[in-house]
């Protein structure tokens, strides 16, 4: 099949998405497919599997905040002349944060009627939002942490949203874009005196805030593929917690799978998990963020509809507990996306 993968774009996560187009690429191919990488903030220009798009390195240190206003006609062109010209089958769209996942490619794709992976436009939105998400993982009796949204007329009213934070769910807390990835912006605070600056980084990336509960545990992830939970993997930072550094940065955490809970509480976190992916209407693969204390209670932080597939990332990770390869999982995703794509509506 003629497959077009979609990554870079114009996001904080450019260059990890970048990695994982590469990752990607070179998987599709290995299962038989005519793959093309397509970088949509570079119009007109492909490029095949082996061409590597990604620095060697992803770095340690977070980049530049971006605020960016999306898609402009210039690129939607290129994607409708690209997919016109190649006469491509079907997309991958590995593009992390901004408009390749929150739902925006994914309408624009489903406009001219071409198929592509994961989650469609609304999932896409909804997982993006982080409020909207937690709404529909609340609605569905997944554990998630107190919070509330800092919108746009209160990004610079400190002091209220440090009495609100009191009043409401107390300190410290956790402080992040409402809609954004890789632990780009989020900040621990455990002081008043930090606020300012966690809001200030925030308002930078043209988002407004998400205010939670500081929840202390330990760090789970969940993989669910077409409704069907995988290992869990316990993610141990050597220091810190699971920021930019530690994500991408080979060396600097542990990653246990499966993870060592109890079967009952694994049982638990991965029904929550798929339950989080039917709430918010996913589809193809994506990956369930945890938390879990010494009690073991647990938190659902987020729902990943495009999760990465670089060399550190934990999908293939549990992919691989299952015996499965990296090929063979995407084409699993292709598969069932393209049963999604011929189901009448």
């Amino acid at each position: 099949m003629k497959l077009l993968v979609f990554c870079g774009g114009d996001s904080a996560e450019r260059i990890v998405s970048l990695a994982s187009g590469d990752a990607v690429a070179g998987w599709l191919a290995e299962a038989g497919h005519c793959v093309l990488k397509y970088d949509p903030a570079r119009p007109g220009v492909t490029h095949t599997p082996s061409e590597k798009l990604a620095p060697p390195q992803i770095g340690t240190l977070p980049p530049l905040p971006r605020n960016t206003d999306g898609f402009d006609a210039r690129t939607v062109r290129g994607i409708l002349d690209l997919i016109e010209h190649e006469r491509a089958e079907f997309v991958f769209p590995i593009l992390h944060g901004g408009w390749g996942e929150d739902g925006t490619l994914q309408a624009l794709l489903d406009w001219v009627n071409v198929p592509y992976a994961c989650s469609g436009a609304l999932a896409s939105a909804m997982a993006m939002n982080k409020q909207a998400g937690r709404v529909a993982m609340a609605a569905a009796a997944v554990p998630i942490a107190k919070g509330f949204v800092v919108g746009a007329a209160e990004m610079r009213e400190t002091a209220g949203v440090v009495k609100r934070a009191q009043r409401e769910i107390g300190l410290p807390v956790i402080i992040k874009p409402l809609c954004s990835g890789s632990a780009v912006g989020v900040s621990v605070v455990r002081t008043e005196h930090d606020v300012e600056p966690a809001l200030l980084q925030i308002a930078a990336q043209g988002d407004v805030a998400l205010v939670e509960t500081y929840f202390s545990g330990r760090e789970l992830t969940a993989t669910v593929v077409n409704g069907e939970a995988y290992p869990l993997i316990e993610i141990r930072p050597h220091e810190g917690f699971y920021d930019y550094a530690n994500k991408y940065t080979a060396g600097r955490t542990d990653y246990l799978c499966p993870a060592p809970v109890t079967e009952p509480v694994a049982a638990a976190i991965r029904d929550a998990a798929v339950r989080a992916f039917n709430a918010i209407g996913c589809r193809g693969v994506v990956r369930v963020d945890f938390l879990l204390n010494e009690r073991d209670e647990f938190i659902c932080l987020e729902v990943n509809t495009l999760p990465g597939m670089t060399g550190t990332s934990l999908v293939p990770k549990s992919a691989a507990a299952r015996g499965e390869s990296p090929a063979e999982l995407m084409q699993k995703v292709v598969r069932a996306s393209l049963r999604k794509s011929a189901a009448p509506a």
